[in-house]
């Protein structure tokens, strides 16, 4: 059922490519620490890296690696990959939509087994110049996997020159997780 409907939007998400020059670079490497706390259970903490770059004039293709650590009984991590596409499309002089077609592969091992979920990511976002060094960043998304969840996040990065911005994001997932994602972004 969901099917067509899925299909058709992720067809038609790369459309936002063929508008204007975007307003921001989407040429960076993220690098940031997360800090993931679900309202029943244990709190995970880490590093997470996200790649973006362009390969066309408004579509990039990206890559992101997240570690997680839990403390408790059998000491469990995670280990979450992603690799997909972004298109942006210019709404504004100081304001950028973009979607999100990420592909997922996340790994959590306890205690020496490992569980394994696949399955994919489509995200709407804006990102706004609200002044001059400052961006604001929120989007809605839907991660296809076993455990499905909807997720909205906001985030803001404060240019410190023209390569390098530092922000911090929060995000809430449909199964009551929260993120905080204290990020510096490198442009190139």
């Amino acid at each position: 059922m969901k099917s067509p409907a899925l299909l058709l939007f992720a067809l038609l998400a790369p459309t936002a490519a063929l508008a204007d020059a975007p307003n921001f670079s989407y040429d960076y490497l993220d690098i940031s620490h997360v800090d993931v706390s679900p309202d029943n259970g244990q709190s995970g903490k880490g590093p997470y890296g996200d790649l973006s770059y362009s390969i066309f004039d408004t579509v990039q293709a990206r890559a992101s690696y997240t570690r997680l650590d839990y403390a408790g009984s059998g000491s469990p991590t995670t280990k979450d990959y992603t690799l997909g596409f972004t298109g942006e499309s210019r709404v504004s002089d100081s304001t950028d939509v973009y979607t999100d077609i990420l592909y997922l592969n996340d790994r959590l091992t306890t205690a020496g087994a490992v569980n394994t979920q696949t399955g994919y990511r489509l995200a709407i976002g804006l990102r706004h110049r609200a002044m001059q060094r400052l961006e604001v960043d929120g989007y809605l998304a839907h991660n296809y996997l076993d455990t499905g969840s909807n997720e909205v996040g906001l985030g803001l990065l404060v240019d410190a020159t023209s390569w390098l911005s530092f922000g911090l994001s929060y995000a809430h997932d449909s199964v009551y997780t929260n993120t905080t994602t204290l990020r510096v972004r490198l442009y190139f």
